[in-house]
């Protein structure tokens, strides 16, 4: 392999060399040795890149490292992730094993990130509510090589799935709808290997019977708590108290629409607007709870925070607009009515409903 190896691919900052695990023994399989040379060539791009002081870009291969090195130290029992230890206004990165003799100083870092509540008991977390990420054991997945997108677009496709499976047929028609049956399959099953490796876990891809789906046991994905939770919390009266703290919860998880940095693709437009609804739906019934105690300001903050998500939801600011005149900030109040008719106008061409133009003619007229 030439100069490459674990001596010659240092990662470091002047102060700690990144160590590499033990290359794969011989007679080890083509997958093995794939993965074990991507290793060497990320941690090698890696040290370049903090050769030319870029710092931050080295983090982010170096967390690809870690992904990659998922595979390489299973055959020894061991899990790799980050470690940053320089002192204050220097760093040093450096790929260590994250199993049982990890330091738990090293988990404090902020390269190894905090998992939601609801995440921490599967190792792959998966975020597609406003911008994707996707972390593995605690390291976030940074993408950009070009051969991951279809693994990646593969992986948000079967997100979408609720958990159920998808067909092996429906998965290759959406993803090459430009190519023929046979080599459309082919592409899948290269996709298929390709993000069974990405995410480290075997398992956690689950191909039976021609379908696929993601194995709940092992992902936890916001989209899927954000509906089962939608669905539970729907059940409650809206007067019930356990409603405020739960739904409140169950919120925090929509960050932004469903993909709403990754490129657009067909597929996404109508999960996107099934989310966004079911999002609303749940920020009704915590403001009528609101409502209902007489809690006007709680209630307006929660709306005034779904508009500058949301910024077409007309009903949303019919309710900003009530809220406002209800604690005395009338002038407020017609300035929100102002803001939904430029965003209706400049967005979609269109005006204000009725029930919009009169509500703001009600407070008009108030005294």
């Amino acid at each position: 392999m030439g100069g490459i190896g674990p001596k010659s691919s240092p990662v470091t900052n002047g102060a700690r060399a990144t160590r590499a695990p033990r290359p794969p023994a011989p007679g080890a399989n083509a997958a093995s040795l794939d993965r074990w040379l991507e290793l060497l060539r990320l941690l090698h791009s890696a040290s370049a890149l903090l050769q030319h002081g870029q710092v931050s870009n080295a983090g982010e291969v170096l967390a690809q490292a870690c992904a990659c090195a998922q595979g390489v130290g299973r055959r020894w029992g061991m899990r790799w992730a980050l470690r940053g230890t320089a002192p204050r206004g220097t760093r040093s990165l450096s790929l260590v094993p994250a199993g049982r003799d990890m330091p738990e100083r090293s988990r404090d870092r902020a390269d190894v990130l905090d998992p939601a509540p609801e995440a921490v008991s599967a190792p792959i977390s998966i975020r597609a509510l406003g911008e994707f990420e996707l972390t593995i054991d605690g390291i976030r997945f940074a993408g950009g090589i070009k051969p991951q997108r279809k693994p990646l677009e593969l992986l948000k496709l079967l997100l979408l799935s609720d958990a159920g499976p998808l067909g092996a047929a429906q998965l290759a028609d959406e993803l090459w709808p430009d190519s023929e049956g046979d080599t459309a399959r082919n592409c899948l099953q290269v996709a298929v290997h390709r993000l069974r490796r990405l995410l480290g876990y075997e398992a956690a891809l689950i191909v039976h019977d021609r379908k696929l789906r993601l194995d709940p046991r092992l992902c936890w994905v916001d989209v899927w708590s954000l509906e089962h939770e939608a669905k539970r919390l729907a059940q409650l009266p809206i007067g019930d108290a356990n409603l405020s703290a739960h739904a409140t919860r169950v919120l925090r998880l929509y960050r932004g629409h469903l993909f709403a940095h990754e490129p657009e693709q067909p597929w996404m437009l109508a999960p996107r607007e099934r989310l966004r609804r079911c999002w609303l739906d749940l920020v009704r019934r915590l403001g009528q709870y609101h409502e209902l105690r007489g809690d006007w300001q709680r209630a307006c903050d929660l709306y005034q925070r779904t508009v500058e998500l949301d910024p077409l939801a007309e009903d949303i600011y019919r309710r900003v607009m009530q809220c406002q005149h209800k604690t005395g900030e009338r002038a407020e109040a017609l300035h929100t009515y102002l803001r939904c008719r430029e965003q209706l106008g400049a967005t979609l061409g269109v005006s204000p409903s009725r029930e919009t133009e009169q509500v703001y003619q009600s407070l008009r007229a108030a005294p």
